[in-house]
């Protein structure tokens, strides 16, 4: 009797095994008719039991019908599950771990490929969100997709390719997301490819600059002065290796003319004008230089150049008010200064009309 009942017992549990295996072949079944729900609710079943917590093939399915419902555009099916990568991921990585015989080896490079897609695309989606709310989770959770990219790139089973743009869209989402010693490393290694370096040199020798002040006002000069002193080690040095690049020119303009040592932006805005000698914003960036420069007369020149090519510039037009008022406030001094009754009031006459005319530049 009781050999009766460990047979049936063991039959029992048999069956139990080869149900919960069906339910994989079924859910298989409904993955190639594109019936999603019917498959995930079956894969979901056959995972949770214990026969099938080892079996490599369970964790395969699973993988590709959680990708596919990433991948599908049927709005019903992309509302089974919220994350639905990360769960093909992890399924694969288990498949990895369980399959000693490499069985799945073919089938993992096919789902590796299309994960790159996928992971790109969410990555690019966050991005775009993040730029909408301006979230740093957003920003954050666009980096761990771009580093998913890489990682599975670099994998046994991946292509082993470097995608520079991934490399490059992951130090912008990181710079976004306030990461920057991350932003600097995917930027440095964006620079060692060659990609858009012109541009690169100016970004982060911009994070450097920020860190640099934040130093300063916690009252670390060392580590403010070493900062600053990379930045313009980068800036320089991007502006020798990309002389023409538009995006370095203008970082080194703005480190110059915001600094201490203004009169050195005089060379890049030159460079600057030189290339396109039709923008308007470069004359009254000159315009600004030479008021600081106390040259006037430079700086009226370069505000008037300015209104030719951009009359509603209004930057432009309220300081060279300013320059005119500033004339008129010293010949309303000299006026202060004259004795005679009826020559004062000849001469202030003037200086009011002067006045009058100001005016309308504010």
């Amino acid at each position: 009797m009781k050999k009766l009942s460990f047979i049936i017992a063991l039959l029992l549990c048999v069956n139990i095994s080869f149900a919960q295996k069906g339910k994989v072949t079924s859910a298989v079944s409904f993955f190639t008719q594109g019936k999603l729900d019917k498959a995930k609710e079956l894969i979901d079943e056959a995972i949770g039991h214990e026969n099938c917590v080892n079996w490599a093939k369970a964790y395969m399915v699973r993988g590709q019908i959680y990708q596919a419902i990433f991948e599908t555009q049927d709005e019903n099916y992309k509302k089974l599950y919220k994350d639905p990568l990360s769960v093909a991921w992890d399924s694969y990585q288990k498949v990895i771990q369980l399959d000693d015989k490499n069985k799945f080896e073919k089938d993992l490079k096919t789902q590796y490929a299309n994960l790159v897609i996928d992971f790109t695309n969410q990555g690019v989606v966050c991005y775009n969100q993040g730029m909408k709310t301006d979230d740093t989770k957003d920003f954050k959770d666009a980096v761990n997709n771009f580093k998913r990219v890489l990682e599975i790139n670099e994998s046994p089973l991946g292509t082993q390719k470097v995608d520079t743009t991934v490399i490059y869209n992951a130090g912008v989402a990181a710079h976004k997301a306030g990461d920057l010693d991350e932003a600097i490393k995917f930027y440095k290694k964006s620079l060692e490819l060659n990609y858009e370096a012109g541009k690169i040199y100016a970004m982060v020798a911009n994070i450097l600059l920020g860190q640099s002040r934040a130093a300063n006002e916690a009252g670390d000069s060392v580590t403010g002065k070493a900062k600053q002193e990379e930045a313009v080690n980068f800036l320089h040095e991007g502006h020798k290796l990309y002389p023409d690049d538009n995006y370095m020119l203008v970082e080194l303009i703005n480190y110059y003319l915001m600094g201490d040592t203004p009169a050195k932006a005089e060379e890049f805005l030159d460079a600057a004008i030189k290339q396109e000698p039709n923008k308007a914003e470069y004359y009254r960036a000159k315009g600004s230089l030479y008021e600081k420069l106390n040259q006037p007369e430079k700086a009226e020149a370069m505000y008037i150049k300015t209104l030719e090519l951009n009359p509603n510039d209004f930057f432009a037009q309220y300081n060279l008010g300013n320059i005119h008022l500033n004339r008129v406030i010293e010949d309303h001094k000299v006026v202060q200064d004259i004795v005679d009754a009826k020559e004062y009031n000849a001469a202030l006459d003037k200086v009011m009309e002067k006045y009058e005319a100001v005016i309308p530049y504010f």
